[in-house]
């Protein structure tokens, strides 16, 4: 079985899980990755850009553990977030922006087609 694994320049459904959301506990957001780095044992650096946030702060490297990775998702902890938060990460779907944006993407494009050009 091949482990979830994130790849440059591709979309992923992001969800931030933190006591700072409030009474929702999580922020999602697409996400696009830049760069990925690993740093040595479960611990890599994520560069992105964090699709949700205001225009001008939406390029963000984060510096992540690995908590779980399987072959649908990854579950990453900030290093350098107080309070602790959570990253679970995914595979984008059309199904996942309809549930979290009401975005809804023609059946004709594909989801990653559709973010680059509407992002």
């Amino acid at each position: 079985m091949d482990k979830f694994t994130l790849e440059p320049r591709r979309w992923y459904a992001s969800e931030l899980i933190g006591e700072e959301f409030g009474s929702e506990i999580r922020s999602c957001s697409p996400i696009r990755v830049d760069q990925v780095t690993p740093k040595g044992g479960r611990r890599f650096s994520l560069a992105f850009y964090h699709a949700s946030y205001p225009a001008g702060v939406r390029a963000k490297v984060y510096d992540l553990q690995t908590l779980e990775r399987n072959s649908r998702f990854m579950l990453v902890r900030s290093a350098s977030h107080r309070p602790v938060r959570l990253m679970l990460i995914h595979t984008i779907t059309s199904g996942w922006l309809r549930l979290n944006f009401g975005v809804a993407i023609p059946e004709t494009d594909d989801v990653q087609t559709w973010l680059a050009r509407n992002a």
